[in-house]
Parts: C-alpha cells; structure tokens; sequence
C-alpha cells in the first residue's frame, strides 16, 4: 500500500515516488485503484478520510456535478446520531459497489451489443482501404 505523508504546510508527500504530489495526483491513485493510506506527519494519525473528502471537495469547485446532493448529506449527518451509522456506513459501500459493478456489465454488453451490429460488419465493406488510396 502507498504511503503518503501529509506535512503541516499541507503538502502531500508520497513515500514511494519519493516527492511531493497533488491532490490531482491521489485523484489518479483513486481511478486506478491503487491503494494508499495518509498519514499526519507528525502524529502518525491516519488522516485518509480528510484528504478523500477534500478531493470530492475539489472536484466540486471545478464544476463537477455533485453526487451527493444537499438532502443527502443532510441525511449521512443525521446518521451520525444513532446507533445505525456503523451499518449504514457498509450498507452504502456495498450498494454503490454493487451499483458500479452492474453498470461496469451494462457497459461491457452495450460494446458486445455494438460490435455485433450489421452496420458495424458491412461497414468494413464500404470504407477504404489503405491499398485502396495508394492507389
């Protein structure tokens, strides 16, 4: 797992390219699912949540859409005072896992639903080839 060192400064510091990173680049950790943990500099304490949040955060100011809407942030906050929060915590990561992983196979049987469509196939027929323009 990738070790990254956040600094008082509030510099990110990743221990294994041995240099300092943005928050663009834990953004390309999270896509290509490369684990990390951060960790505060001077305690030691494992600050991973803060820094994640802060890239959601970030990805907001840039003119992303939410996906987490004001009624449900609302929501997930009102959690934090009852006894369901741990539980709905892992309900909700199984959800979206579940979620993503269904819409991952969507995706795959719409190419194979593509690549199987009779325009597709004769279209070879009808676009040159690069023989075709030499000559």
């Amino acid at each position: 797992m990738k070790l990254i060192k956040r600094y008082p400064n509030r510099r990110l510091y990743d221990t294994d390219r041995k240099g300092y990173i943005t928050l663009l680049d834990v953004r390309g950790y999270i896509k290509s699912y490369e684990p990390f943990q951060v960790v505060d500099s001077k305690s030691g304490d494992d600050i991973t949540r803060q820094v994640l949040l802060q890239v959601l955060s970030d990805m907001e100011s840039e003119g992303h859409e939410s996906v987490l809407t004001n009624k449900f942030l609302e929501e997930i906050i009102r959690l934090y005072d009852t006894r369901m929060t741990g539980m709905a915590g892992q309900w909700l990561e199984q959800a979206m896992v579940g979620w993503l992983s269904q819409q991952q196979r969507w995706q795959q049987e719409l190419k194979r639903m593509q690549d199987l469509n009779p325009a597709n196939m004769f279209s070879a027929f009808f676009t040159p080839s690069k023989t075709d323009k030499d000559n």
